[in-house]
C-alpha cells in the first residue's frame, strides 16, 4: 500500500512536471482542504430516476454495450502498455476508460469498473503532459488531449464521488490547474490575441509529429470546433475549481471573452459550417459547459445558439446508406451523424418534439449525457411532408424525401470557405434507395504529405473542371484550414413539386483561371420522382476552354459500375440505379475513369462529360431519375429546339417534360408536363 506521500509523488503533485512558468502552483491554488462538492452535471438525489432510464429500451443496448467493454484488456494497457508520452493515443484511451468506467460504476455500484476507473485516473495524472502542442516550445497549450482530460477528470469526479480516496480527490484538484486549465488557456488567449503567441508547434518530448506549418493556427482555429473544445474544458475546469484557484475569475473571462466571439460561428438557422460531424463535436464540448453553467451559476449563456435550428440542420441532412448506415450529408470531411443527448438536451430546454423525435430515430449514438438529459415526458413530433427543402445559411442546399435509408437526397454545396473542407464548391450529391449515387469522397487524408491528400482537391469531387482544372484550393500545409474558395446561391425557386436553385462559383475557379467570366450551375429536381436534370454554364472573357463536368458514384464497397452508350449513362450500385442522359451546346462526349489515387485508399471510379471542343460560352448538361436496383429503368431524352432545350422522361407512367435556355447564366427552367 502506497503511503500518501508516495501517491502524491507518483501523479505527479510533488514533482517539478507541475512547475508552471511563469506562475507558481501557489498562486494558482487557495486551500485544498474544502475540495469540491458540487456536482456540476446532476443532481445525486436523481440519481435513481437516471438509473431506472437505462432500462427503457432506447437506452438497453446501449447499457449492454457498455458493460461488455473488455475489462481485462484495459487493465492490461493501463498497467503494461501505457506510455506517457503517448498523448494521442494512450492518454485519449485513458480518458475514454475514466469516463465509460466512472459512468458504469455510478449507475450500478460495481467495485471492479470503479477500481478501473480509478486506475485510469492514476495513469492519467501520471502523464507529465496533458497535450502535445506546445508554444515557444516550451508552454503547452490545450487543443485536443488537455481538454479531453480535463472533461474526463472533472466528469469522474462527480461519477465516483466518495470512492475516491482524499489522496486521488487532492491530486486532481493540485494537477487540474497546471496540467489541464491553464494549457486551454493559453490556446484561448493565443486566439484572442494572436500576436502573443510565441510560435505553436508539436512537443518534441511527444510521441506524435507531422510536418505543419502552425504560424497562423491562432488565426485559422478561431472559428473551428478546436476552440470550442478548450473553451468548454476550462470552462468546466473553472467551475469546478471555484475559489480553490485564485485564477478562475480569470479563466472565466476569457471563456467568456472567447464564446461571445465563437458562438456566431454557427449561423443564424443553427448550421454549422464544418459539417455535421464537427458540428456535433463542437456541439457535445460546449453543451457539457453551458448546461453546467446553467445549473450552477443559472446563466443562460446557450441563448446565444440556435440549438433547435442546429437539430433541424442534422436532421434534414440525413443521408443514411449501404455503406454508411448513419451517413450525412458529406460535403468537406463532414458526413457522420449526432449523438443522442444534442437532440435530448435541445428538447428538454426548448420542449422541442422533433429534436426528440431526431433523436429517438436517426441518432449515430447514445453517450452518458443521453440518458442524464432524456426527459420521457417530451413528446416526440415527426415533421410531416412528403419532400423538404432547406436553403442552409452556411449555403449548403438540401432537398430530401425523408431521414431513412430508402429516400431520396440531393444536396448541393454554395457557400464559403471553412475548416475542414475540401474544393468542392458547387458540388451535387445524390441519394436514393439506400445507395449513393453521386458522391463525393468519404474523409480522405488530413496530411498534405500523403498520396491521399489529392483526394480533397476538385477533380476528386462532382464538379467541373475548365481545361482540366478545378477551383483554388490550398496545399494543406498549415492543414484542413479554409481555402479562399467561394460560392453563392443566386436563384431559388420553390413550386409545390420541384425546387430549382442556381450556384455561382466564378470567384473560386478566377482564382486558378483568371480568363473565366462566369461558372454558375443550376439544378431543377422532382424529389418525390427521384428526377434531377443539372444545367452547367461556362462563359469565358476571351480565350476559349475546354469544359467538362465530373460525377462519382460511391465504390467503397468495390460494388460499384458506370456503364454509357452513346449520350445515356448508368451509375449502378447493388439497390440503385441512376439513369440519364447527357447533352452540350457544342456537343459532348462521355468517358470513364478512376481517379489516380494508390489501391490502398479505394477505387474512385467517374463519369466525365466533356464539351467535344473549346468554346467561350459553354453548356453541359446532365440529367437523371433514380429508381430501384429492380424497377424499369427509364429512358431520358435530351432534344434542342432552337434556343430551348427539352429534356423527356417517363417515370412509373408519369410523363415529365422539361424545357430551359442555355443562353442565361442562370437557367430559366420551365415544367411543361408532370
Amino acid at each position: 500500500m502506497k503511503s500518501r506521500r508516495d501517491f502524491l509523488k507518483l501523479t505527479g503533485v510533488l514533482s517539478g512536471a507541475l512547475i508552471l512558468p511563469p506562475l507558481e502552483l501557489g498562486s494558482l491554488l487557495g486551500k485544498t482542504a474544502d475540495l469540491p462538492r458540487m456536482n456540476l452535471f446532476f443532481d445525486p438525489n436523481n440519481l435513481p430516476q437516471i438509473r431506472k432510464r437505462l432500462e427503457l429500451p432506447l437506452f438497453k443496448s446501449y447499457w449492454e454495450e457498455l458493460l461488455k467493454a473488455d475489462v481485462r484488456a484495459d487493465e492490461k494497457f493501463l498497467n503494461k502498455e501505457i506510455k506517457f508520452n503517448n498523448q494521442i493515443r494512450h492518454l485519449y484511451r485513458a480518458d475514454q476508460i475514466l469516463m465509460r468506467e466512472s459512468f458504469i460504476f455510478a449507475m450500478n455500484h460495481d467495485k471492479r469498473r470503479g477500481n478501473l476507473a480509478r486506475l485510469a485516473l492514476q495513469k492519467i495524472l501520471q502523464f507529465k503532459k496533458w497535450d502535445y502542442f506546445i508554444d515557444g516550445g516550451k508552454y503547452i497549450i490545450g487543443l485536443q488531449r488537455a481538454p479531453l482530460t480535463v472533461k474526463a477528470v472533472v466528469l469522474s469526479y462527480s461519477y465516483l464521488g466518495d470512492f475516491l480516496s482524499a489522496d486521488e480527490c487532492q491530486a486532481i484538484v493540485q494537477q487540474l490547474p497546471s496540467k489541464g486549465c491553464e494549457p486551454c488557456y493559453r490556446s484561448l488567449y493565443g486566439m484572442l490575441h494572436p500576436k502573443s503567441v510565441l510560435g505553436w508547434g508539436f512537443d518534441p518530448e511527444s510521441s506524435y509529429h507531422e510536418v505543419r506549418d502552425m504560424s497562423r493556427w491562432p488565426y485559422i482555429l478561431r472559428y473551428t470546433n478546436l476552440r470550442a473544445v478548450p473553451l468548454s474544458a476550462l470552462g468546466l475546469g473553472a467551475l469546478f475549481l471555484g475559489k480553490l484557484s485564485k485564477r478562475t475569475p480569470e479563466w472565466l473571462n476569457v471563456v467568456k471573452e472567447s464564446y461571445d466571439d465563437f458562438s456566431p460561428t454557427f449561423a443564424p438557422d443553427g448550421s454549422y459550417p464544418e459539417g455535421t460531424s464537427y458540428g456535433r463535436y463542437t456541439s457535445q464540448e460546449l453543451l457539457l459547459f453551458l448546461n453546467a453553467l446553467l445549473r450552477t451559476q443559472g446563466k443562460d449563456w446557450y441563448k446565444a445558439i440556435n440549438w433547435p435550428g442546429l437539430m433541424d440542420f442534422f436532421l434534414m441532412t440525413s443521408m443514411p446508406s449501404t455503406t454508411h448506415p448513419e451517413g450525412h450529408v458529406n460535403f468537406g470531411d463532414a458526413g457522420g451523424g449526432f449523438g443522442s443527448e444534442i437532440g435530448f438536451w435541445v428538447a428538454n430546454r426548448y420542449k422541442n418534439g422533433q429534436a426528440q423525435w431526431a433523436s429517438e430515430n436517426h441518432y449515430q449514438y447514445h453517450t452518458p449525457f443521453s440518458v442524464l438529459w432524456y426527459n420521457p415526458k417530451i413528446k416526440p413530433v415527426q415533421p410531416v411532408g412528403k419532400w423538404f427543402f432547406r436553403q442552409f445559411d452556411i449555403g449548403w442546399v438540401v432537398a430530401t424525401t425523408g431521414f431513412n435509408a430508402k429516400d431520396f437526397v440531393l444536396a448541393l454545396r454554395s457557400g464559403p470557405p471553412n475548416n475542414h473542407e475540401h474544393a468542392d464548391r458547387n458540388s451535387v450529391i445524390v441519394k436514393c434507395c439506400s445507395e449513393n449515387l453521386w458522391v463525393d469522397n468519404w474523409h480522405p487524408p488530413y496530411n498534405h504529405l500523403d498520396p491521399g491528400w489529392p483526394l480533397r482537391t476538385s477533380p476528386a469531387h462532382n464538379t467541373v473542371l475548365i481545361n482540366g482544372k478545378g477551383h483554388q484550393y490550398h496545399k494543406g500545409l498549415e492543414g484542413t484550414n479554409p481555402s479562399k474558395a467561394h460560392a453563392k446561391v443566386i436563384n431559388t425557386k420553390l413550386s409545390e413539386r420541384t425546387a430549382i436553385v442556381s450556384s455561382d462559383a466564378t470567384q473560386a475557379y478566377q482564382l486558378v483561371t483568371p480568363d473565366t467570366e462566369a461558372v454558375v450551375r443550376s439544378f431543377l429536381v422532382i424529389p418525390d420522382l427521384h428526377f434531377v436534370v443539372v444545367v452547367d454554364r461556362l462563359r469565358m472573357k476571351t480565350n476559349p476552354a475546354l469544359f467538362q463536368a465530373r460525377w462519382f458514384i460511391d465504390n467503397e464497397d468495390d460494388k460499384a459500375t458506370i456503364s454509357f452508350e452513346g449520350n445515356q449513362f448508368v451509375f449502378a450500385r447493388p439497390k440503385a440505379r441512376l439513369v440519364g442522359a447527357v447533352a452540350g451546346t457544342v456537343g459532348a462526349s462521355l468517358a470513364k475513369a478512376t481517379f489516380p489515387v494508390p489501391k490502398k485508399y479505394g477505387t474512385f471510379p467517374f463519369l466525365e462529360i466533356s464539351a467535344k471542343k473549346k468554346a467561350r460560352d459553354v453548356t453541359l448538361i446532365t440529367a437523371g431519375v433514380a429508381v430501384s436496383a429492380k424497377a424499369p429503368a427509364p429512358s431520358v431524352e435530351i432534344t434542342r429546339q432552337n434556343e430551348r432545350w427539352i429534356v423527356k422522361t417517363k417515370i412509373a407512367g408519369q410523363p415529365v417534360r422539361v424545357s430551359f435556355s442555355a443562353v442565361p447564366l442562370v437557367t430559366d427552367f420551365e415544367i411543361e408536363e408532370i
